[in-house]
């Protein structure tokens, strides 16, 4: 593989003056390792590293969350002419991957991940061979470092093989993409499916045991804690900032909801439910209060087209419900959100926003048939109607005043708790446990507002449609839709038609000198 050697150590150095410190990130430029890794401080700044370049456009910055990915969905309906007349995006949702244009976006998506990648190993290859002393709160330190740089590698690794190879269940013993774990690797040679996810549980399994050591502490749980504390963070014990606001990093729960995804994704069925039920018991109570919940029922929403209304909300996200998020200060420009998501029409009567990703609502608020985007309030109260006319996500609404310091629009959610329910039911399910299977569905729609409950099915292929009837709806503009799809087979519908993804559409085409 030849990208290797086309990567630079591009390293961003960040200011430890506040609390959540580890979110400002610059870029300075390139560093010899030597110099780099001289000290604890360079270990932090590649650290921080990381997380930013995941928040880069082509990956979950845009394209993994509400571009490239919700688009092979079918989420949108990219097709309007009078909202969105974007050729790159209607070909994805086309399929044309061999495109000029999307063969591009493909190919950065490949070499930013692959980025990420080598600079992870670069991090990895150093820290195992430091001493403690370098780092200010010692062993402490050094683990925690250690461990989110594996989280950090099997995350764009197994998101590379969802969307390049095919799934489990449609496995061919084909090889196709490459786990690099060591730095530089000019020649990395691709491997199957199965032992791909195997080396992805591993970085895991070692990353989950090398934060435990912080996490699982008193002051770790608190510097871990949601909503509230992810804001207004206490003092936690002697240690200094780099420990605080680490609730939306790849901390322990995060990793093992990341566990709870893989395992699922390679058909480790009991795993998978251990992982999720460990998340979603972990977030029932503390000291009276939830750390993570998914009950959308106590939020105060705003529906339709009133821009005052919206502009007042403080959660645009439901951010109680997120494990991890990718996070880009620049977000704004960077990834063109103005483009997507401009509540109003140009001032001066400049014409339309003509790039809109406007939501197949009345679409993706059936349930057997049922109309329910006036009850669910993820959809009549986090869809707005921009130029009152237009659908878009809620969740990546503009405000009217200074919408480039929005904390909201600087966040893409990665991981959700509701995922941990969806996997804990779909276990029920394939265990023919229907009963408990759609308790846990019934509640995910009780707490959105939806007083009916589904009809309990007694089939696994009933089930499916249930839960993806539901998924589809809470995963709008996060990009998850498809791998839904792709991992259960599972049909959806395209130009009036129920189909499943053929394998070209499944998988997205390897680089020409990966192949």
């Amino acid at each position: 593989m030849k990208i290797y050697s086309k990567i630079l150590a591009i390293v961003f150095l960040l200011s430890f003056t506040a609390c959540e410190s580890w979110l400002d990130v610059q870029q300075e430029g390139e560093f010899e390792s030597e110099h780099l890794f001289a000290d604890g401080e360079g270990y932090r700044a590649v650290l921080n590293g990381l997380y930013k370049s995941m928040s880069v456009t082509a990956l979950y910055g845009r394209e993994l969350s509400f571009g490239m990915v919700d688009c092979m969905s079918q989420q949108y309906d990219v097709d309007n002419e009078d909202a969105n007349r974007s050729d790159l995006y209607k070909a994805f949702q086309g399929f044309r991957y061999l495109d000029n244009t999307t063969r591009d976006v493909i190919d950065q998506v490949w070499l930013s991940a692959f980025k990420v990648i080598a600079n992870a190993n670069d991090l990895l290859q150093n820290i195992e061979q430091a001493s403690a002393d370098k780092f200010r709160e010692g062993e402490l330190e050094r683990s925690l470092i250690m461990g989110e740089a594996y989280a950090c590698r099997a995350l764009l690794h197994f998101d590379m093989l969802r969307l390049f190879a095919p799934a489990p269940v449609n496995d061919d013993q084909q090889t196709y993409v490459p786990y690099v774990d060591t730095y530089p690797n000019i020649l990395a040679t691709s491997i199957q499916v199965t032992p791909f996810l195997e080396k992805v549980i591993g970085d895991l399994e070692r990353a989950k045991k090398l934060v435990a050591v912080f996490d699982t502490t008193e002051a770790g749980v608190k510097a871990n804690a949601t909503a509230s504390m992810r804001t207004s963070l206490p003092t936690i014990s002697d240690y200094e900032s780099f420990f605080y606001g680490r609730a939306y990093r790849l901390n322990y729960h995060a990793i093992v909801a990341l566990q709870a995804r893989v395992y699922q994704y390679a058909n480790r069925l009991d795993e998978a439910f251990a992982c999720a039920k460990e998340v979603v018991e972990a977030g029932t109570q503390e000291g009276g209060k939830a750390f993570f919940e998914d009950d959308f029922s106590g939020l105060t929403f705003k529906s339709g087209n009133d821009i005052e209304a919206f502009d007042a909300r403080r959660d645009y996200k439901s951010k109680s419900s997120i494990l991890f998020t990718a996070y880009n200060k620049r977000a704004y420009d960077e990834a063109g959100l103005e483009n997507y998501f401009k509540p109003k029409a140009p001032e001066g009567g400049g014409g339309t926003v003509n790039n809109y990703f406007l939501v197949r609502r009345a679409d993706l608020f059936k349930s057997r048939g049922n109309d329910e985007w006036q009850t669910d309030i993820r959809s009549s109260c986090m869809i707005f109607f921009a130029q009152y006319v237009y659908p878009i996500s809620g969740k990546w609404y503009l405000p009217s005043t200074n919408p480039k310091e929005s904390e909201h629009l600087k966040m893409s959610p990665v991981l959700r708790l509701t995922e941990m329910r969806y996997i804990m039911a779909e276990y029920y399910a394939k265990k023919g446990n229907f009963e408990e299977a759609y308790s846990i569905l019934n509640d995910i729609r009780a707490k959105r507002g939806l007083a009916n409950t589904l009809t309990q099915q007694n089939s696994f292929s009933e089930f499916v449609t249930d839960l993806v009837e539901d998924a589809r709806r809470e995963w709008i503009s996060e990009g998850q839709l498809f791998y839904l799809y792709k991992r259960l087979d599972a049909p959806f519908e395209r130009n009036g038609v129920s189909r499943k993804l053929t394998k070209s559409e499944a998988c997205l085409p390897l680089p020409t000198d990966q192949k």
